[in-house]
């Protein structure tokens, strides 16, 4: 008569453990990576406006005093046209470029250039590309008086 084969516990626990690591590397490579890493489909010329948009950081906008601090202090940009935006500091001080309501562009991201450059030092700049319609406040973080705003509209053409 034969031998009764006995399984071993460890045995099926190993089985069990391999098959769960698979199953979750492959949820995770074929379904939550693509998901994260998508970036939404935005038309080629909202990506590559004809034009830009510059805004200066004034010597002397570091003084609370000072009423004029942003060159210009309010812009409207037309999506497809001139929706990028750069910022030049022209002070003796560093600044930044932070929304004043937490605005994630769902192509360029976070709206502030903490979450890239950090402060923009004297002389330096910082671009954001806006890709969706809205009225995107602004202020310095370490000059909280600095306040601006950047309103994004459809292309009127």
């Amino acid at each position: 008569m034969a031998a009764a084969q006995r399984h071993s516990p460890f045995g099926v626990g190993v089985i069990a453990f391999v098959l769960a690591v698979s199953v979750s590397i492959g949820f995770y490579i074929f379904a939550y990576l693509p998901v994260i890493t998508a970036r939404p489909q935005i038309p080629e010329e909202i990506l590559e406006p004809e034009k830009t948009i510059e805004i200066l950081i004034i010597a002397g906008s570091a003084d609370p005093e000072q009423e004029q601090n942003y060159i210009q202090k309010r812009v409207e940009v037309q999506l497809g046209f001139d929706n990028k935006v750069i910022w030049i500091n022209k002070d003796t001080t560093a600044h930044t470029v932070t929304t004043d309501n937490n605005v994630i562009d769902k192509y360029s991201g976070l709206f502030d250039s903490l979450e890239t450059v950090g402060l923009v030092k004297p002389g330096e700049s910082w671009e954001f590309l806006f890709t969706q319609e809205g009225e995107f406040p602004y202020h310095c973080e370490p000059h909280p008086w600095m306040k601006g705003l950047v309103k994004v509209i459809k292309q009127k053409f």
